[in-house]
């Protein structure tokens, strides 16, 4: 009866390492499973977030497009907007000359003289003359010397000049 024990203890040991063995090399074909289906997972997700990327990028990149071509259409009304309504202006607006004109006046806004296109003093333009230029130059260059003359006293000068 020792010997049945002993075979059967035997027996039933290499079963049970058989069996263990078996598992060991279950779990770790388990393990290399798991892995590879990670992988395989972790792929997929990386190959959908690329196309998500790209698509987005597709997307960003149309709108930028889309945005531009609509600024340039903006722009391009807005200077056609804007040339339209300078020529509308020109044609519209007088000068201030030709205001000045059209209530009796010279271009640079002097009273003018019934009959006359200009004011005294001044050409048609509203400049000053000549004449009264050199006027003024002369009292800038002569400070002290103010033309303080009378009637009289060119009578008097006029007097002595000739002899009776």
């Amino acid at each position: 009866m020792k010997k049945v024990k002993i075979v059967s203890i035997a027996l039933l040991s290499t079963l049970l390492l058989a069996g263990c063995g078996n598992n060991s090399q279950a779990k770790t074909d388990k393990k290399a499973e798991s892995i590879s289906l990670k992988k395989k997972e972790s792929l997929k997700a990386k190959k959908a977030s690329e196309k998500k990327a790209q698509e987005s990028r597709k997307k960003a990149s149309s709108i930028k497009a889309k945005q531009e071509s609509e600024k340039q259409a903006q722009a391009s009304s807005s200077s056609a907007a804007q040339q339209q309504s300078q020529a509308q202006q020109s044609q519209q607006q007088p000068t201030q000359g030709e205001i000045n004109r059209q209530r009796g006046y010279d271009p640079k806004g002097n009273a003018v003289m019934p009959g006359q296109d200009h004011a005294p003093g001044s050409d048609v333009y509203g400049n000053s003359d000549d004449w009264v230029k050199g006027q003024d130059e002369w009292l800038k260059e002569h400070p002290n010397q103010q033309n303080n003359d009378s009637q009289q006293d060119y009578d008097n000068e006029a007097s002595d000049d000739w002899e009776y």
